[in-house]
């Protein structure tokens, strides 16, 4: 007989088990903290497109020369996450960071607060990036240097032809959707697209990934 209790998640235990990826694109989001955590954290959001705003009571240098980031030299307030889509707490003060986690939850921001999953709404997994392919690993904040030995392992594994590969499949993909073909008959030309050969062939270049994927197609297609 099963336990009562197997499978049962405490409504206080972060799980972190519903992967997603967020579209920042023109948000607004609030960094607190003036540190070096800080400035790594803005500048990821910065890349991701969002509107980052950063609020401190001293910033280091960076802070002042990246002209992406807007800079509040002043200590934090609950008012700095009003109209915020995500609120990333990186001070040393740990009574700041659970006001910041508090503050952000009550007016509906999603909130990070670095190193403390129990105060977090989510985490930041390692990530692998080759052009449009990203790969997060995630401990669920149980072992960060796991999820980053795990990274870089799968650095060395997917390397850049990853990106000249999607790249181009961007233009195939588009073409073949164009084309009259039976949901099957696309599925079968898209799988035989991924496989390793494609992806050698990506890293001489996009001409020679699109000359393979051409031939893919021309061979599996003819003149249907």
């Amino acid at each position: 007989m099963l336990s009562p209790t197997l499978g049962v998640v405490k409504m206080n235990e972060p799980r972190f088990v519903y992967p997603m990826m967020l579209n920042l694109f023109g948000r607004k989001a609030l960094v607190v903290g003036g540190g070096n955590v800080a400035l790594r954290k803005a500048q990821a959001l910065v890349e991701a497109g969002a509107h980052v705003r950063c609020v401190a009571p001293e910033f280091l240098p960076d802070f002042q020369t990246d002209g992406r980031l807007v800079c509040l030299t002043a200590p934090y307030h609950a008012k700095h996450v009003f109209g915020m889509a995500i609120v990333v707490a990186a001070t040393d003060d740990e009574a700041v960071n659970r006001h910041v986690a508090h503050d952000a939850r009550t007016a509906g921001a999603l909130v990070n607060v670095v190193d403390t999953p129990s105060l977090c709404d989510f985490i930041v997994p390692a990530a692998v990036e080759r052009g449009r392919l990203m790969i997060a690993v995630s401990t669920g904040g149980a072992a960060p240097s796991l999820a980053r030995k795990i990274r870089e392992r799968l650095e060395r594994e997917f390397g850049p032809e990853y990106s000249t590969y999607l790249d181009v499949m961007e233009d195939v993909r588009r073409d073949l959707q164009a084309r009259n073909l039976l949901p099957d008959v696309r599925r079968q030309v898209f799988e035989r697209l991924s496989e390793e050969d494609i992806i050698a062939a990506a890293r001489e270049g996009p001409e020679a990934a699109r000359r393979a994927m051409d031939a893919v197609v021309a061979q599996m297609l003819g003149d249907k």
